[in-house]
């Protein structure tokens, strides 16, 4: 799946925070052979793990039989994480701003916020099942 200058790294855990603590770990490393500066190496790593969160916990429903693949990738230009679900996916636009006056105080519903606010552009794919969040170099 990489051509010239290209990296890439598939993983696929089951729908738990155990599993979770793995793809911050393979983040970590994918993205520290990326960058040399430790804020990007820590936003990529971030966005994963709110993307893998938000997968677990909201595509998934906390189904520990369910299964989320994550692929990291990078090019000379760009660095990119998809991450995918086997859950109902979701519509992007019924998503509530947590900044709204209503939300503020509200727990959790940041996830989102974080990866569009934070990455360089964000694309939902297969009704919302598939989110990728990319990265300029």
């Amino acid at each position: 799946m990489s051509g010239p200058g290209e990296t890439f790294k598939s993983i696929e855990i089951f729908s738990t925070f155990e599993e979770l603590e793995r793809v911050v770990d393979e983040a970590e490393a994918f993205y520290a052979a990326c960058f040399s500066d430790d804020e990007k190496v820590y936003t990529c790593v971030l966005l994963a793990s709110e993307a893998v969160t938000n997968a677990i916990e909201h595509g998934n429903a906390l189904d520990a039989s369910k299964k989320v693949t994550i692929e990291f990738q990078a090019n000379p230009n760009v660095v990119s994480c998809w991450v995918e679900d086997q859950g109902p996916g979701f519509d992007r636009s019924q998503i509530a701003d947590p900044l709204d006056s209503d939300r503020i105080l509200a727990d959790g519903g940041r996830g989102i916020f974080l990866i569009e606010k934070l990455a360089d552009d964000v694309k939902y794919e297969k009704e919302g099942r598939r989110v990728g969040f990319f990265l300029n170099r």
